[in-house]
């Protein structure tokens, strides 16, 4: 899963670990005797699948969802793109909130407020619109990197700061094998509702490879 998508929206939400993860995976079915019945999955990853996070509220922000798409599945889409008679993109990102919303490109490049009507609304009370990155100069981030791989400052994406964002996937994982949704005490490492599926959140290494 293309999962650094997500760093802009931890960092700016500043999430920790999800309250819960329920994932809803697409499955493959085979015909017995004239009887559909379902194949049993438990060695890859599916073909499709959509996973719901819950954060819980902190600070001055409310409790929040973060839903995952992928293998062609997408959201039903909004009502803002249907008045300007567009479909859902293939990929991307949908920032839903109180008053509209935001759609973007896969990691964020291009955001828009849909409809357009509410962007031209919103360019026009705009004096200073934020300028484009020079495409010309290398991003931010990779000058960071380089940086940091000379002996620099660590960068944003160093494993301290990772660490949530990587700690929600592998649960989206979890819940992915146990096909349902999972209960996460983050402050236990340990998944509440389904104890069976704590095994999947460490492994036994091998002697001299212990954490």
């Amino acid at each position: 899963m293309g999962h650094y998508s997500l760093w802009a929206v931890f960092k700016a939400l500043d999430l920790d670990a999800p309250i819960s993860a329920e994932a809803t995976p697409s499955h493959v079915a085979m015909i017995t005797e004239q009887v559909s019945d379902v194949i049993e999955n438990d060695w890859s990853f599916p073909v499709a699948c959509t996973i719901r996070f819950r954060f819980a509220a902190k600070g001055g922000r409310p409790e929040l969802e973060l839903f995952w798409y992928d293998g062609g599945m997408r959201p039903q889409t909004p009502d803002e793109l249907e008045e300007d008679n567009e479909r859902m993109p293939e990929e991307g990102m949908m920032f839903v909130g109180d008053k509209g919303k935001i759609l973007s490109e896969f990691s964020l490049e291009k955001p828009r407020i849909i409809p357009k009507r509410r962007m031209r609304e919103y360019e026009g009370s705009r004096a200073n619109v934020p300028a484009r990155r020079d495409r010309s100069k290398p991003a931010l981030g990779l000058v960071q990197w380089i940086e940091t791989c000379k002996g620099g400052k660590p960068g944003p994406g160093n494993f301290l700061e990772a660490g949530a964002l990587s700690e929600t996937i592998n649960l989206g994982a979890v819940a992915l094998r146990v096909g349902g949704r999972i209960v996460y005490d983050a402050a236990n490492m340990q998944i509440a509702n389904a104890p069976d599926a704590n095994k999947y959140l460490t492994r036994e290494y091998r002697p001299g490879w212990e954490l």
